[in-house]
Formats: C-alpha cells, sequence, structure tokens
C-alpha cells in the first residue's frame, strides 16, 4: 500500500519568496488545500503541492522560470487542516492513509465515539470487519492510528469491549494509540481518572446537571457509589452541598476520586469511605439529608442503609435503576411501598413520597435508565 508512508511533496523556498510561490501555486491550481505549510530550516518555508504540481513537469518548467533555482522540491510529514466535521476528518485520515489501494476503498469506518478529554473511544466492533482484519496486520498500521487521532485532535484512541461481569464493572478497553489516563474539565468540574480500569458514562450527562442544579444548601449528602465523583463533585460545587460522605468500593475508582477531590479543591467538603457500602453506610445512620443511589443495574441492596442514614427531620433519596418502559409506573409504585416497609420495620417515622422521574437514556431496547427522587418526610 504505497500511501501508508505518510508523506508528501512540498515546494520548498526560501521565505523571502514564500508570497510568490503562494500565489503561483494558487493560480494554477497547484497548491493542496488541505495541507499546511510547513515551516523549515534555514529561513525556508514549504507548501503542499497536489498531484497534478509534483507530477507536471511542464509546471515544473513554469516554477522554474518564475522562482529560478531557488526552489526545489522535498518530502515531509504533513499536517492536515480538517474540515469542521470530525466524520468527514477521519474518512479523509483513513483515505490519506489508503494511498492509491482501491481495494480497501469501502471500508467501514464507526458514525459515532466518546471523547474523554485527549483520549477517544470507539464503540466495541469499530475497526473489526473482515476488511479491517487485513489492514489491522499491515506494519504501517501505526500510522494510520496516528493519523485518525490527529484528525479527532486527541493523542490517544482506543476501542471499547463489553463491562466485565464482576464486582466492579471494569471496562475493558484496547488501546490503539497513546494513554488510557485522562484528565478532562466537565462543566467547570476536573475529572481524572484511568479508563481502562474506570468506567464514566458520557451518556449521564443530562442527568449530572440535573443533580447539580437541584438546591442542596448547607446539606449533608451520602453518595452510595461515588466512583469518581460524577455526582459527588457536581453536588458540591454546583448544587451547595455542604459536605459529602463518598462511599467507594473499587481502588481504582477511588484513586480518581482522591485526585478530583484534590483537583476540584474540595479536601475540607468530602469524606471517602473505601471499601464496601453495606460496611460503611452503617457508620453514617442519621447523618445524612440526602442519599444518592447511582448504581445499575439496580442499587435495592443499599435503600435500608439509605433509610437508616437519614436524619430525623427526614430527606432525599435519588434512586437509579434500569426498568422497562412499559413497567416503569408499576416500579415506581412498588419501590414507595418498599420504602415504606422498610421505614415501618426499622421504626423509621417517615411517610414516604414519590417526587421526579428522570428518564436518563436508554440502557439496552425497551429498557431505561430512571432516575426516582423520593421524599422521605417525618410523620
Amino acid at each position: 500500500m504505497e500511501g501508508h508512508e505518510l508523506s508528501h511533496t512540498f515546494l520548498s523556498v526560501p521565505r523571502s519568496l514564500g508570497e510568490s510561490a503562494h500565489q503561483i501555486l494558487d493560480a494554477a491550481g497547484r497548491l493542496h488545500a488541505d495541507i499546511l505549510p510547513v515551516e523549515l530550516d534555514k529561513g525556508r518555508i514549504g507548501f503542499p503541492m497536489n498531484d497534478q504540481g509534483e507530477q507536471n513537469q511542464q509546471f515544473l518548467i513554469h516554477l522554474k522560470e518564475q522562482l529560478g533555482e531557488s526552489f526545489e522540491l522535498i518530502q515531509c510529514v504533513p499536517t492536515f487542516q480538517f474540515p469542521n466535521d470530525p466524520h468527514q476528518r477521519l474518512a479523509q485520515a483513513v483515505t490519506t492513509w489508503l494511498g492509491d489501494d482501491a481495494s480497501l476503498a469501502t471500508l467501514q469506518l464507526p458514525t459515532k465515539w466518546e471523547r474523554l478529554g485527549d483520549l477517544v473511544l470507539f464503540p466495541h466492533g469499530s475497526f473489526s470487519d473482515e476488511s479491517w482484519q487485513k489492514v489491522r496486520i499491515t506494519d504501517s498500521i501505526d500510522e494510520l492510528w496516528r493519523g485518525i487521532a490527529q484528525a479527532l485532535k486527541v493523542s490517544s484512541i482506543g476501542l471499547q469491549a463489553p463491562i466485565a461481569k464482576n464486582t466492579l464493572r471494569t471496562p475493558q478497553i484496547e488501546m490503539l494509540r497513546g494513554s488510557s489516563d485522562v484528565e478532562f474539565l466537565d462543566h467547570g468540574i476536573r475529572y481524572g481518572f484511568d479508563a481502562s480500569r474506570v468506567m464514566f458514562s458520557s451518556g449521564n450527562i443530562t442527568e449530572r446537571r440535573r443533580i447539580a442544579g437541584l438546591e442542596m444548601n448547607e446539606e449533608i449528602v451520602i453518595d452510595a457509589y461515588a466512583g469518581i465523583g460524577y455526582y459527588t463533585f457536581p453536588m458540591l460545587i454546583h448544587a451547595g452541598a455542604k459536605h459529602v460522605h463518598a462511599c467507594e468500593l473499587n481502588p481504582s475508582s477511588i484513586e480518581g476520586l482522591k485526585w478530583g477531590i484534590n483537583a476540584n479543591g474540595l479536601e475540607s467538603r468530602v469524606t471517602v469511605h473505601e471499601g464496601d457500602n453495606s460496611t460503611t453506610m452503617p457508620t453514617l445512620r442519621g447523618q445524612a439529608d440526602r442519599c444518592h443511589l447511582g448504581l445499575l443495574p439496580s442499587s435495592e441492596l443499599a435503600w435500608g442503609d439509605a433509610l437508616l442514614c437519614l436524619k430525623s427531620s427526614g430527606g432525599w433519596l435519588h434512586i437509579h435503576m434500569n426498568v422497562e418502559e412499559e413497567k416503569i409506573g408499576a416500579w415506581m409504585t412498588k419501590t414507595l411501598t418498599e420504602l415504606q416497609s422498610i421505614c415501618d420495620k426499622n421504626k423509621l417515622h417517615f411517610t414516604v413520597e414519590g417526587g421526579h422521574l428522570e428518564r436518563v437514556k436508554w440502557y439496552a431496547p425497551h429498557v431505561r435508565h430512571v432516575v426516582f427522587d423520593v421524599r422521605c418526610k417525618p410523620i
């Protein structure tokens, strides 16, 4: 595959002749519109030529007439000025790498991806059909991954795989280029973690914004499944919570959580409780104005502890769950009944009332990720 070396022909001239050279190439239709000029040593500048220019002997004679002996043709690694549409940039990067190999022109390209800081993760199954299997064994495949990363304006790219079916729901990633360590800013909040060991769902952005918009002034909050602070930080920074007790089991998530606490200057407002929350939450009984239960597919195992953690003045529960769309109403009724039963059994003098239900996203066909806000009022 001749096009895989990602080098290109440039017209090199002294900087003093740069404007003239640019005008000559542009007027003759010989200037490559998608590649940026390059700064060269010894006061020279290089302009990218298209195929018509570099292969047309008559035009090279014309250049010599206009520029004298001062010009030369050189090979440089190009920097593309891609179109605004990232899908077009991705297609252009692959096309450039393929060069004149028309046999692979039908390669299927991913149409969506997730960006985490300087890392792009493509969905499971991307770059995996039979044609791609042939491409991925070529010696210059790293040049393709570099071109794709450049096109999407990141330094690292990887492939997602199904989340491991273990207690920690560990993500599985095949890195194609760069590092899985990411740092980024979201809604004024800094996050940092290893994407190969910690799951971060960009699809939950609407729920993070909603939680951030609630009024939690001076409240004590328990985040029962804190992760790297997906909801802990919005509750503190935007919703005004006084203090959050962040309970988390996964050591990798705890590492990211502590990084975010320091990066966002929240050391005095977060207490991290490491380990299983069935052990840590009982130590917080009667202390909370609000409990956040952000575990999928179900947080039901923590409902009892969450109710026991509320102050005698009552408070709120935010219950995440995966529910079949047509069963959401029945699930809400059943949930309130179950919560009230737990209260009565434990002699908690609360009346349980349903509040807002948020449909966050589709989790699977016909299955919604929902969040049910439940008010626990003292009798």
